[in-house]
């Protein structure tokens, strides 16, 4: 009787489609639980993973998960950039939809971004290094593009 809930969700590999998707806004008055749900039930049961977005989950709306390094899990609903700028810095990333794939890609260490949370409240925050850059990493999964997988 407990299976009626569970969740199917399932990483999405390289060649997915989806993975090239550019992600439209979620609504204001639009419930995104259940992506949230899959994202999280996806990144929790991973080993290496440190940020999620939804198309990795299969779904094609604006939102992004990551593990900050407090490594609690932090739900960004239609994330931007407010300013990226000064000092960049590059470092082997990889990507859990490109297994085995690495590549040093060059990104900012300081940036800020505006977000909705998962309680629908505005945010607006300055992330530095480790943080920014799975965030700035996520961010170009909604664009329809990774960086890893070029």
């Amino acid at each position: 009787m407990g299976r009626r809930n569970r969740c199917k969700a399932k990483l999405r590999l390289y060649p997915d489609p989806i993975l090239k998707a550019v992600c439209e806004p979620v609504g204001d008055d639009e419930d995104v639980s259940d992506i949230i749900r899959d994202m999280m039930h996806i990144l929790t049961n991973s080993k290496t993973g440190v940020g999620l977005a939804a198309p990795q989950a299969g779904h094609t709306k604006r939102v992004i998960i990551v593990k900050d390094g407090n490594f609690t899990y932090q739900v960004m609903i239609n994330p931007h950039f407010c300013d990226c700028e000064g000092r960049t810095a590059t470092a082997r990333e990889g990507c859990l939809s490109y297994p085995g794939r690495f590549r040093d890609i060059e990104r900012f260490t300081c940036i800020d971004v505006s977000y909705k949370d998962d309680s629908g409240n505005d945010q607006c925050d300055t992330f530095y290094d480790h943080d920014a850059r799975i965030i700035q990493h996520e961010i170009d999964h909604l664009d329809g593009k990774c960086k890893v997988g070029e």
